[in-house]
């Protein structure tokens, strides 16, 4: 039972810890650009994009909650008005109900929707721990989930709740606004201009959300100040809109499908979004934000690394490891090393083995038996240190008086620069 007990909590443990940083990451293993690089992830690493996504949605509650409030707010407020009643004995007909419902919208959302920034700040401390630990599986650091999710909280919060609220702000104004756009189209006032003003705000409000999710992951990554964030992700918003709007539609896709009028596919989507809808979603993004950073910003931060998580596969001929390992295999020829004779193991000489319990005797033999290896290798030595083929080549020659020229020069520069020192003082 207890045997049961302890491979069932190393198996919790690995789901919800994960093993050993850098396990399983070598880096010959590694992808070799960004797609692979999230397939890697999403099929190695998908029960922990599954924990992450609930840890998410823990704090993502008190948001739901106020949308649904929301929802009910508009039923229970239309249960009142005359388009929701039967018309007839005891019932007055109303003269005009156009903009009635627009109307309670508008009442509702600007009632209910007030706490969107306190229930935003809550989801801030979830995104600032998952984004946290995405981008830790996409540089393919070690993880361990639950510990790297608070630390995460504790390093990026401050920048993440600012930027979530000024979100909510935003929104807040631009959904106030378009209800009250509709409010004026149903009951046909500037119709045209009412009309141009929501397309305008519905634009608005796209732009700000690209916006924040640049912010978020460039919180996350670098450390700057709120100011900047905000100016360097408004340019950085305008020049990758195009690149920006396709990667929010690709990780949009769990959600999309709860949009579709097809209940199997709603269904599957509602079981993709609460299960690793949310995580999928900072993967996909951090994955392109990463591979923005890496062409347009890291080469002018100081310290920054590029391509992380990214193994370049070159080609043989080619690598610079390989050419490496070939110096250093041409300088070994032409060592004077390299000509030294090394006796071949051919003989019966052994080193004494110290049994279980020994003694002092049984030391002295090992001792006795390993100078006497020493010193048949030095007498082997000695007899061949003239054949030919130990002989150093003309090469090896040639090269270790370069060295031994080299050594003189340095020495007697360091001689100079000391004595040129000490005349200063």
């Amino acid at each position: 039972m207890a045997k049961y007990k302890k491979k069932t909590k190393g198996f919790i443990n690995r789901i919800m810890l994960g093993k050993e940083k850098s396990e399983g990451y070598a880096r010959a293993s590694l992808p070799s650009n960004r797609w692979e690089l999230f397939w890697d992830i999403f099929k190695g690493r998908f029960l922990k994009l599954v924990v992450i996504n609930l840890l998410i949605l823990l704090f993502f509650l008190p948001l739901l909650g106020l949308l649904l409030y929301r929802y009910y707010g508009v039923i229970n407020y239309g249960s009142y008005y005359p388009f929701s009643q039967g018309f007839g004995i005891g019932y007055l007909a109303a003269p005009s109900i156009a903009g009635y419902a627009e109307s309670i919208r508008v009442s509702v959302n600007m009632l209910t929707m007030l706490l969107l920034p306190v229930a935003g700040a809550f989801a801030s401390i979830g995104i600032a721990g998952g984004a946290y630990v995405i981008r830790n599986m996409v540089w393919t650091e070690g993880i361990f989930v639950i510990n790297d999710f608070w630390r995460g909280i504790r390093q990026n919060i401050k920048i993440v709740l600012k930027t979530v609220v000024f979100y909510c702000v935003i929104f807040y104004i631009c959904l106030l606004s378009i209800s009250i756009c509709n409010q004026n189209i149903a009951m046909s006032q500037s119709t045209v201009f009412f009309t141009i003003s929501k397309v305008l705000i519905y634009l608005l409000l796209a732009f700000v959300s690209i916006m924040t999710l640049h912010m978020i992951t460039m919180g996350v990554t670098y450390e700057i100040k709120f100011r900047h964030l905000l100016k360097n992700c408004f340019f950085y918003t305008i020049a990758l809109i195009v690149q920006s709007i396709i990667f929010v539609a690709l990780a949009s896709i769990p959600f999309l499908m709860m949009l579709v009028n097809w209940n199997f596919l709603r269904t599957l989507g509602m079981v993709c979004v609460l299960f690793f809808g949310l995580s999928y979603f900072l993967l996909v993004w951090t994955n392109f934000c990463q591979w923005s950073y890496d062409k347009f910003i890291n080469d002018r931060v100081p310290g920054a690394q590029k391509n992380r998580g990214i193994y370049e596969k070159v080609k043989e001929s080619d690598s610079a490891a390989l050419k490496q390992y070939r110096e250093q295999i041409e300088l070994s020829s032409l060592s004077t090393l390299a000509s030294r004779p090394i006796k071949p193991i051919t003989d019966d000489l052994q080193i004494a083995e110290l049994p279980t319990s020994f003694k002092r005797d049984d030391i002295i033999k090992l001792n006795e038996s390993k100078q006497r290896i020493i010193e048949d290798h030095e007498k082997y030595v000695e007899e061949h240190k003239n054949d030919d083929k130990y002989k150093p080549s003309e090469e090896a020659l040639a090269a270790q008086r370069e060295r031994e020229e080299r050594e003189k020069r340095i020495a007697k520069a360091k001689y100079e620069l000391s004595k040129r020192n000490k005349n200063k003082k």
